[in-house]
């Protein structure tokens, strides 16, 4: 029988399930209706990452600790190929055509990525009410170009992913304290 270390869990607090994954152009608040949703997929993980740095005295404890760069990582896959959201998604580093029959993606050549705001949305039912975790990234790059992983007609799941991993670095423009990203959750 197994042991409970706490006596209860408040599943108000709890975030189920996976988010929406938008992409807006650099500026963008986190309040604004200028959002491109990304389709369907997935996000795989999110994390902030700072490198720390230290000043060593040999004979005593170390007198400065502090955190000397950081930037906040996004990962996922989107299933839905469509050229305009890659080449959005891409900040220049890749152009989108499209006819009524066709659409191409176009690369090679570019030297200046435009970095993107991105936020992620996972939205849940408390009692009735629906509640959102929001988390945005507003100075941001993907770390590569497009990836497509096919898959063998056989399996389970035949579709083919496009993963993609994202970088945000901070942005001193914006206020200090939410300069890198946000996290709002409704109560």
């Amino acid at each position: 029988m197994p042991i409970y270390q706490n006596s209860s869990v408040n599943t108000s607090n709890l975030i189920l399930g996976n988010c929406k994954i938008e992409v807006a152009p650099y500026g963008t608040t986190a309040a604004s209706s200028a959002w491109t949703n990304l389709g369907a997929g997935i996000v795989n993980s999110f994390k902030h990452v700072p490198t720390k740095y230290s000043v060593q005295a040999g004979n005593a404890p170390d007198p400065i600790e502090g955190v000397s760069t950081e930037v906040a990582q996004i990962t996922g896959e989107l299933i839905e190929y469509d050229a305009t959201v890659l080449s959005t998604i891409n900040g220049g580093l890749i152009s989108a055509t499209a006819t009524s029959s066709v659409s191409t993606v176009v690369a090679g050549g570019n030297n200046v990525i435009t970095p993107m705001a991105f936020r992620i949305t996972n939205k849940r039912i408390v009692s009735g009410t629906t509640k959102y975790t929001t988390l945005t990234v507003f100075k941001a790059t993907l770390d590569s170009g497009p990836e497509i992983t096919f898959k063998s007609d056989n399996d389970a799941d035949p579709i083919a992913v496009m993963p993609f991993a994202i970088t945000a670095k901070l942005d001193t423009s914006l206020t200090a304290g939410s300069q890198l990203y946000t996290i709002t959750r409704d109560l």
